[in-house]
């Protein structure tokens, strides 16, 4: 074990066997401590529960669908270690994942290192920077340089994927917001550092996590649920005071749902500007608010129609 002390800890709803997956990945003796915020059937894995493991596995047994920002704090409040590594359960460890403290203790500037993901073959990162133009928050990224720190490579931006290793004083000063249950709260976290703080983040593309996205039926059900979509983004929007958001290039992986033609294949030619970009953005959200309408019953759908053809 190397003489940091770190911790992992993962957000659960469901998706048991995918939990399973990634607790049996865990480098031995790189965590002291495993942390799982299970806001789902916590009965569904209890077989997990009680087993033994290399780590200290500390389940924090939390009220149904209490979200995101409610399970990632909690796990704060328990934390005693000086590194958490945050990953979801659809990955794995990267076995080299210690590799992100080392390069935190190096640059003491930096409040996370995150890896890259691999996924189907293909390394994905969405990693990108943020600007505002036009009371838009326009998601893109520029000519990036490389430094090595601790020997590995690191490349410095505003937001990095979600298998992230922090510095616990990082997340002391500014944590997740308990208003998002789903979506919006990765982001969230990040433009509240690029706004409220001075700690800088990177990635390193030498540290890969295996992802295996998906889950049953329950998962996507709340995963994808057009109303709590909409929600997060109306929050945030509101929270911030953008009039949209906007996402033009991101560093390997460019799919985002703040792309005006995300429906399309590739990359649409044309950089809209922000402001005219947000307007495509809307447009395309009002399928969102048809279908969530449309849960409520049909008076609901039938006014979401009319909205739309005012």
């Amino acid at each position: 074990m190397s003489d940091t002390s770190m911790a992992m800890s993962v957000k659960v709803f469901n998706r048991t066997e995918k939990l399973e997956t990634l607790l049996e990945s865990v480098p031995t003796d790189e965590y002291e401590t495993v942390y799982v915020a299970d806001d789902g059937r916590t009965e569904e894995r209890a077989h997990l529960y009680e087993r033994e493991w290399q780590f200290d596995l500390e389940v924090l047994d939390l009220p149904y669908d209490a979200g995101v920002g409610v399970g990632r704090n909690a796990i704060l409040d328990a934390l005693e270690e000086e590194f958490l590594t945050v990953v979801d359960s659809d990955h794995e460890v990267a076995p080299n994942a210690d590799v992100l403290a080392r390069q935190l203790k190096e640059r003491p500037e930096f409040g996370g290192v995150s890896g890259l993901l691999l996924e189907h073959g293909r390394i994905q990162g969405l990693c990108h920077d943020f600007y505002e133009e036009d009371d838009v928050l326009v998601r893109d990224t520029g000519p990036k340089t490389t430094e090595t720190v601790a020997e590995y490579p690191l490349v410095e931006f505003d937001f990095v994927p979600n298998v992230v290793t922090f510095r616990r004083e990082c997340l002391e000063e500014l944590a997740w917001d308990e208003n998002y249950v789903i979506g919006r709260d990765h982001l969230d976290f990040f433009v509240g550092h690029w706004r409220e703080t001075d700690w800088q983040f990177g990635t390193c593309p030498s540290v890969l996590f295996p992802h295996y996205p998906g889950g049953g039926s329950e998962y996507d059900a709340n995963r994808l649920n057009p109303e709590k979509l909409l929600a997060g983004k109306s929050y945030f929007l509101d929270k911030w005071g953008y009039e949209g958001i906007v996402a033009r290039g991101f560093w390997l992986g460019n799919q985002s749902v703040d792309k005006p033609f995300a429906t399309l294949d590739g990359d649409f030619p044309v950089c809209l500007p922000a402001r005219l970009g947000a307007k495509v953005v809307d447009v395309r959200d009002a399928r969102l608010r048809l279908e969530a309408a449309k849960r409520k019953g049909p008076i609901e759908a039938l006014k979401a129609i009319g909205g739309l053809l005012r």
